[in-house]
């Protein structure tokens, strides 16, 4: 028997036992729970004990059972006929306890006349009371804040923040609120060795009522109810979403969604090697090798099944390298066909998507839905660098030919050692000039 298992059977014996002491003096316990008793007759109830009374334990010679009633919890005798006499001995048998007892630790009386600390107010909320640095009212508040300078002998001072806060609670007595807000100037990918994510890097604010629900940052679509149009997006925008009971037998559920990608998809299928468990590089949709995967957002197939990622499970991924490995549980051969979906940080363009999915369910057999997705690139938007009106025609006019993208452009720069500089002349080339090589 563990140590634990023997201080809950001596609590609860304690517990069993305490309240007879309580009911009896010190130096007064009865050897036996009969009693017998003479009380006199003064009123239609007697108060036989301070204990709880056996069932059929009590005896009243030479009275009648049908000439009175008995409150065995409390103790209390009624008599339904008074007898002649003027007192009458009765005999019974307790419990060693009252089933009904009250126990308190102190008593109301002394607290009220011994109670010398200065009364207290009860502040319930409504004041406006500062609680720490931030105050957020009835919402629950969690998170972190910090400033980190950092300098060197051969660098200036930095200044670093890292920001983190959780919010949960209620607003006004009807919608409840969830946030994730973070600003850190290093964003962590998590490990993909674990079925379950802690993603580090999410900023998203959540208003839910009944019957709606508002989401605001980054977001998750998961559409797979539909045959035809199924996808999974880690997105960031907003998205709202409605259940309506139209009717008794008509219930309508509706989804908005505008949004910017927060990457490119794409699939591979990897060559693999027999006997040989990874790690397998990923590409990009153009044959990229150094990027980062969008954590949670990879599909594997074996063979056409879907695998499940962790180091108990099938395989394992490091997001930040795109390289994929499988575990002793999944065996892979020469054969193995394995297919992976994912998206990945490519940021070129503005990525813009819209969902709106509609869903009538008419009574319980019948339901109906309809969805429409876009996902197009904001041609004129670009994110990583910025064309002027000339490279832009330029790029208009090549069409689908990748080998004559190339731009001719020139920089200047200074003089130095060691530097291989061109240096331009004032030739007329029929609208162009000449660079020489000037060492």
């Amino acid at each position: 028997m563990s140590s634990l298992y023997r201080i809950s059977i001596l609590i609860t014996a304690l517990f069993l036992t305490s309240p007879a002491i309580a009911q009896v003096q010190p130096g007064s316990i009865p050897v036996s729970n009969l009693r017998t008793k003479t009380f006199r007759i003064i009123s239609d109830t007697l108060q036989l004990d301070s204990l709880s009374i056996i069932p059929n334990s009590v005896n009243i010679h030479p009275i009648q059972a049908g000439d009175w009633a008995l409150d065995h919890v409390n103790a209390r005798l009624f008599w339904k006929k008074r007898p002649t006499t003027d007192s009458i001995s009765i005999s019974y048998r307790v419990f060693p306890f009252k089933l009904n007892a009250v126990t308190s630790r102190m008593a109301y009386d002394s607290v009220k006349t011994k109670f010398y600390v200065t009364p207290f107010e009860f502040n319930n909320g409504s004041g406006h009371a500062q609680r720490g640095i931030f105050d957020f009212g009835t919402l629950k508040a969690e998170g972190s804040f910090g400033r980190q300078v950092g300098f060197g002998n051969s660098q200036d001072a930095v200044l670093n923040s890292t920001f983190n806060l959780q919010l949960s609670g209620m607003l006004g007595d009807s919608i409840e609120i969830q946030a994730a807000i973070t600003d850190n100037n290093i964003p962590i990918q998590p490990d993909g060795n674990t079925q379950q994510l802690n993603e580090f890097d999410q900023v998203y604010l959540q208003f839910k009522k009944k019957g709606w629900q508002l989401n605001l940052g980054d977001i998750d679509l998961r559409q797979n109810q539909s045959y035809f149009l199924s996808f999974y997006k880690r997105l960031q925008g907003i998205s709202f979403q409605t259940k309506n009971r139209i009717s008794k037998n008509l219930q309508s559920k509706t989804l908005v969604s505008g949004s910017v990608a927060k990457g490119k998809f794409t699939r591979n299928i990897l060559t693999t090697l027999e006997g040989n468990q990874g790690p397998y590089r990923l590409r990009g949709a153009n044959n990229e090798f150094f990027f980062i995967i969008l954590a949670n957002t990879e599909r594997v197939f074996y063979d056409g099944q879907l695998l499940q990622r962790g180091e108990d499970q099938d395989y394992v991924i490091n997001y930040n390298t795109a390289e994929i490995t499988f575990t002793p549980k999944r065996m892979i051969t020469k054969d193995s066909r394995v297919q992976v979906e994912f998206e990945y940080a490519d940021r070129n363009y503005l990525n813009a998507n819209l969902y709106l999915s509609q869903e009538l369910e008419i009574g319980t057999k019948l339901t109906l839905r309809l969805g429409a997705f876009q996902n197009s690139d904001a041609k004129n938007s670009s994110i990583n660098q910025v064309l002027d009106d000339q490279q832009k025609q330029f790029l208009t006019a090549l069409g689908d030919s990748v080998q004559r993208a190339y731009y001719p452009a020139a920089i200047i720069d200074s003089f130095a050692a060691g530097k291989v500089l061109y240096e331009k002349s004032n030739r007329d080339t029929g609208g162009g000039f000449v660079l020489s090589l000037f060492h």
